[in-house]
């Protein structure tokens, strides 16, 4: 039986014996017994339903959805993994079918799953799929990473091998799984991870409301915003809440961690999971651990803070809530958690004897970043990015990050074309307008792109340079719960008039491209150089400074946002390797001022392709 029959079979059988689900009302605050038919002992708890407000990160209503607090755990809120799928992703839902001792199957549009609520398992051969929201971003899209930018599209996805058993053991970690013989329920924030993705689709409640995004990361760019932390700001926290959100926050980390590599906790955190990993930790993960169980909302704060520097992989993971979430809102609250945070972490780094050396670790990075800023503009003055010697053209590439509204505009035929006169910051102008110039100019057979001091920004945009440099508008990652290698690969708009066409392929880049990279360079600014590595385009500087998983904006139990690496792509080189160690350049500059020499970077270019 093929997949697409398999689905088909189990979509008819769930509807003959349940029928469509309908999201009913309920008066607040009424003790319901729970629906019968589990045999898991559900159907004898006692909850209360409550409906909620729905709204986006710019507080836009997106209509009301209807929650569950069980009586032995009245503050940690429940969804049905039908309402669920329809808040998260409308005009779809989850078909349940009861077949009896709390096991269930779960089929949706774009997958299907079990789930046994006894054991507390969930089950799927093709968990990417079951999770799959990309639709609403490009019809027909799997389960990937993309930005949608309109520069580029998705156009196809390999994975190797094709799908993958997948079991999760929410049990294992005292995450309790519910039923009602009609419906399955999973704690809300247990379900929010599931299904948070690359493209950053999220949903989080803090006590009051449920906050969605939509159009993913671009609500997003700000963070968590104001209105829906400052609810959250109390100084305690509930006795339920607090066991609750550290289990599922050490769930969460095992499971779905992107295990980069170069992390204090993560070998022994894969093997034993969080928990263990704090406490085998010495006094240090222990105090974490304390912290992030504590009912002091100020301590578990910190103990966020605490471990964000025991996951510490260079710039992508931050536990610690107070950087992805907006705390403006309780000024007296954010006053004293600065006090009592900074007492705490001053203690939790005087028990972690790797705090130093890390420290020192990033600060050396920050130097060369500043070190390489300041000589640059020593040597062509400030923020002038286009620089020409002999037969050598020079381009700054500070961010992979555009300002995609001026692009959006365009491809909506709502505005012109984006130009450097119009748009002098936006750095997708600024390369093309580079590119542009230096194409034109007889004289020019070399072209660099520097990209020492570049931190990161979109994947799409290096997707987009990767297909002008080398013909190659591919992706390789992996995905670390699944073991999945995948490619994909993307439609680019090569000559930016609007249109995914014939004319794209007449696009070609007639000049020796090299590309400049220090220990800064990060995250995309570690991607480009690996692909760059693969398509055999010359890497001069020193070697990268890593960054190889995508990351993905999470909520806490409480409604805090926090962010990660992500076990859904983990990128890798050709060879299918880790790239987080970073990529070594094809020559090596040793003196920070060589990276400005650009006749001697140009004839290492010409070395290089006359080989």
């Amino acid at each position: 039986m093929t997949m697409k029959h398999f689905r088909t079979f189990w979509l008819l059988l769930t509807l003959m014996m349940v029928g469509s689900f309908t999201l009913t009302s309920c008066v607040d605050n009424q003790d319901n017994p729970s629906g019968g038919g589990g045999g898991s002992g559900d159907k004898d708890k006692k909850y209360v339903e409550r409906l909620y407000p729905v709204v986006d990160p710019q507080q836009k209503s997106l209509g009301t959805v209807l929650l569950r607090f069980y009586n032995d755990m009245p503050n940690v809120a429940y969804i049905s993994v039908s309402s669920f799928q329809e808040m998260m992703y409308p005009g779809t839902t989850i078909q349940v079918a009861n077949f009896g001792d709390g096991k269930y199957v779960l089929t949706n549009p774009c997958g299907t799953a079990k789930v046994d609520t006894e054991k507390d398992l969930f089950m799927s051969n093709d968990y990417e799929a079951f999770t799959n929201m990309m639709g609403m971003v490009q019809p027909g899209m799997p389960n990937t990473t993309f930005d949608a930018l309109p520069i580029i599209r998705w156009k196809s996805l390999d994975a190797s091998p094709k799908q993958v058993d997948v079991t999760l053991d929410y049990g294992k970690y005292g995450i309790d799984i519910r039923e009602d013989g009609e419906n399955v329920y999973f704690p809300f924030a247990t379900i929010a991870d599931l299904y948070t993705d690359g493209y950053m689709h999220m949903a989080a409640f803090n006590g009051q409301t449920v906050m969605t995004a939509p159009n993913g990361a671009y609500s997003l760019d700000a963070g968590y915003p104001e209105f829906f932390i400052t609810p959250i700001l109390q100084e305690k926290r509930t006795s339920d809440m607090a066991e609750f959100s550290y289990k599922n926050l050490c769930f969460t980390m095992t499971n779905f961690f992107g295990y980069p590599g170069r992390t204090l906790l993560e070998k022994s955190m894969k093997e034993k999971g969080m928990d263990q990993a704090l406490k085998d930790y010495g006094k240090a993960g222990e105090m974490t651990r304390e912290l992030l169980l504590s009912t002091d909302m100020f301590n578990y704060i910190s103990g966020t803070g605490a471990l964000s520097f025991l996951l510490d992989d260079g710039g992508h993971t931050y536990t610690d809530v107070t950087v992805i979430s907006d705390m403006k809102g309780n000024p007296s609250f954010v006053e004293n958690l600065k006090s009592i945070r900074t007492t705490l972490l001053t203690e939790f780094t005087g028990y972690c004897p790797e705090y130093q050396p890390i420290k020192d670790r990033r600060s050396a990075r920050t130097e060369i970043r500043n070190q390489l800023r300041t000589k640059r503009e020593e040597k062509f003055g400030e923020d002038v990015h286009y620089v020409k010697v002999g037969n050598t053209v020079y381009c700054q590439f500070e961010s992979f990050l555009c300002d995609d509204s001026g692009w959006r505009k365009f491809y909506k035929g709502e505005g012109p074309k984006p130009t450097i006169e119009e748009y002098p910051n936006d750095w997708l102008v600024i390369i093309i307008d580079a590119l542009d110039k230096a194409e034109k100019d007889p004289e020019v057979k070399n072209f660099i792109v520097d990209i020492s001091t570049n931190g990161g920004g979109s994947s799409d945009v290096v997707v987009f340079l990767s297909s002008l440099f080398c013909n190659r508008p591919d992706m390789y990652y992996e995905n670390v719960l699944t073991g999945q290698k995948m490619k994909v690969t993307y439609e680019v708009d090569r000559n930016l008039d609007g249109k995914f066409d014939e004319k794209d392929k007449e696009v070609n880049i007639n000049l020796n491209v090299g590309v400049i990279i220090s220990n800064y360079s990060f995250s995309c600014a570690n991607m480009l150089p690996a692909m760059m590595k693969d398509y055999g385009i010359a890497l001069i500087g020193q070697q990268s400074g890593g960054g190889s998983c995508c990351v993905l904006f999470n909520p806490s139990a409480e409604g805090f946002g926090y962010r990660y690496s992500t076990h859904r792509a983990r990128l890798i080189n050709l060879k299918g390797e880790n790239i987080d160690e970073g990529i070594k350049p094809d020559y090596q500059l040793e003196n920070l001022d060589e990276f400005f020499d650009i006749a001697k970077v140009g004839k290492l270019i010409e070395q290089f392709y006359a080989k």
